[in-house]
């Protein structure tokens, strides 16, 4: 698959398997992320519902190409091929509907979370069906593909049926999308087969744009243009009952008691307890560094979960923190999460510099829980009293 291949010996088809194994990842990321908890915030809802549709789009037009133009040939040529043809295109038939059901559902999703299961079962579906395709067409298929008609014809059907139809940016995103995450070798066989300045543009120009759409989506830091941490997840125990705790944790006006940072928090709107959409303001320091965000309450079930989201305002940072009180044997497990929904580059940059500590927060969020649990353990046996 280079240019000292030769061009009327077999056809080089390993490309159909460097295609399959991109269809294969990005449903399986898109599996992952919409069944991990917590469940994807509305902008990368919207982005994975986006890819998903694109997707679909994708491999429709690659069934029609193989189809119409492809299959066609290899039937004029061999005969013998026409039992797994028939299969290969009686598979694509039975494939369309669970294709149009993931259309369906991403679409809804994209407009409302709620679509989410049913998202990740026209998913589950569509692999059923497409999966073991994929993999037979690579097998069985493409061998003969390979012994039937030359590089030469092979080039031409993707050259006319597959990169012609496609506008500039609709090729470096295929591309792009194909040696995601691909073998080293793979990478190579596909980059080989791209002119040069376009070649250069891709690995260069515009895999900045592909990356910044996979971090949307995917959220993951194998994309992530941030030096600061997406997120993390700290636990501790006490035999503190879920009340306790909750009675600390839902008076914000009560975290300078147990948090290394946050040395202040006050109700707004005239509001004095937790509920969802109550907001307060909370601030912080660091060092010499100060700043305060205001908060609003998203999600609550007391005495179980408490959740707010804050807003950098100009700043244009936003991150979610979670607290999950888990009633156990001995009194509750407190697990306390956070994840960034929003931090634009310049404003990373500037933490990283003017608060280090914020490079690994693990320690200092951990302590936090531990002091949180002891302020709750006292205070359920101040209540509770002696034996």
């Amino acid at each position: 698959m280079n240019a000292g291949t030769d061009l009327e010996g077999p056809a080089d088809t390993r490309v159909m398997g460097i295609v399959h194994s991109a269809l294969r990842r990005d449903l399986a990321r898109a599996r992952d992320t919409l069944t991990s908890w917590p469940a994807p915030f509305d902008a990368q809802r919207i982005a994975i519902a986006d890819h998903l549709l694109w997707m679909m789009k994708f491999l429709h037009h690659h069934h029609e190409s193989e189809d119409n133009h492809l299959y066609p040939l290899v039937r004029l040529r061999n005969q013998k091929a026409y039992p797994l043809l028939d299969e290969m295109n009686a598979d694509h038939r039975s494939i369309v509907p669970a294709m149009q059901r993931v259309e369906e559902v991403a679409g809804a999703y994209r407009d409302s979370a709620e679509a989410k299961d049913a998202t990740v079962a026209a998913i589950d579906r569509l692999s059923e069906l497409l999966l073991p395709h994929l993999e037979r067409e690579e097998r069985q298929m493409m061998p003969i593909v390979s012994a039937t008609i030359t590089e030469a014809e092979w080039r031409e059907w993707d050259e006319e049926f597959n990169i012609k139809p496609l506008g500039p940016i609709e090729l470096f995103d295929e591309g792009l999308f194909i040696v995601d995450d691909a073998e080293p070798d793979d990478r190579r066989a596909i980059v080989q087969l791209v002119p040069a300045i376009p070649r250069w543009l891709m690995l260069h120009v515009m895999i900045k744009r592909y990356r910044r759409a996979a971090f949307r989506r995917w959220r993951s830091a194998e994309f992530s243009p941030l030096k600061s941490p997406l997120g993390g997840r700290h636990e501790v125990t006490t035999s503190a009952s879920p009340e306790a705790v909750w009675n600390v944790l839902a008076d914000v006006t009560r975290v300078r008691e147990w948090s290394h940072e946050c040395h202040a928090a006050r109700w707004l709107d005239g509001v004095s307890a937790a509920s969802v959409g109550a907001r307060f303001r909370g601030s912080s320091k660091a060092g010499f560094v100060r700043w305060s965000r205001t908060c609003t309450v998203t999600e609550l079930d007391a005495p179980r979960q408490m959740v707010w989201v804050t807003d950098g305002g100009i700043y244009g940072d936003n991150t979610e923190w979670r607290f999950v009180l888990e009633p156990t044997d001995s009194g509750t497990r407190i697990v306390q999460s956070y994840r960034i929904i929003n931090l634009p580059t310049w404003f990373d940059r500037t933490i990283s510099l003017t608060v280090p500590a914020h490079h690994d927060r693990s320690d200092a969020l951990q302590g936090d829980l531990v002091r949180l649990a002891r302020l709750a353990d006292r205070e359920d046996a101040s209540r509770i009293g002696p034996n």
